[in-house]
């Protein structure tokens, strides 16, 4: 098949799911992508657990704003899926682009995002059925003024979808069943 000019966002919803693919595999979490995609982007696991994570990735271009102080992405989840029962769980890891290279990762599961929904989180485009969600990436001040920097030299970010806290979604890589920390058994003693 020809490369066409408007299969730029195939390529970027590729890379995404390679990126988001990188940050399991950095984990020493399994990544794999299914034959058929009908809405599981990625099936992460570990050999030594159970539990399977699937993914949908959503991949957008992240914007900076004109003082330099964060960045903002447009993310669409399909209304269709959102709505379904979330019964095997589905978790979604939306992908900012930034400049050359990434910017964060939000990891959710559906049922969270519903819930954000329902309380009214992000808005449904009619036209194209899916929930848009501008997600805002900023700076933590109070973090900033305790020195809080993560690795790289980053300043630690707050992100919110209009009146809605996401921080603790940044990059929550460990809320993937995966990737949680076992619960450990107390035996009791004899």
């Amino acid at each position: 098949m020809p490369w066409k000019k408007d299969s730029s966002e195939s390529f970027s919803g590729g890379s995404g799911q390679m990126a988001v693919m990188a940050e399991l595999l950095h984990r020493k979490c399994n990544a794999a992508i299914p034959h058929v995609d009908i809405g599981t982007d990625v099936f992460a696991f570990r050999d030594d657990r159970e539990e399977v994570a699937r993914i949908q990735v959503k991949t957008a271009r992240g914007k900076r704003y004109k003082n330099g102080q964060g960045y903002s992405a447009k993310f669409g989840v399909p209304m269709a899926q959102l709505g379904r029962t979330d019964d095997p769980p589905l978790f979604y890891a939306l992908a900012v682009r930034l400049d050359n290279g990434w910017g964060s990762f939000v990891v959710i599961s559906r049922a969270k995002l519903k819930e954000l929904w329902n309380e009214g989180c992000g808005s449904e485009n009619g036209k194209s059925g899916d929930l848009k969600l501008y997600i805002q990436f900023r700076p933590d001040e109070e973090a900033e003024g305790a020195g809080g920097e993560e690795a790289g030299n980053e300043p630690k970010l707050q992100s919110h979808c209009g009146e809605f806290d996401l921080t603790e979604f940044i990059n929550a890589w460990e809320s993937l069943p995966p990737l949680k920390p076992p619960i450990p058994i107390e035996a009791p003693q004899a």
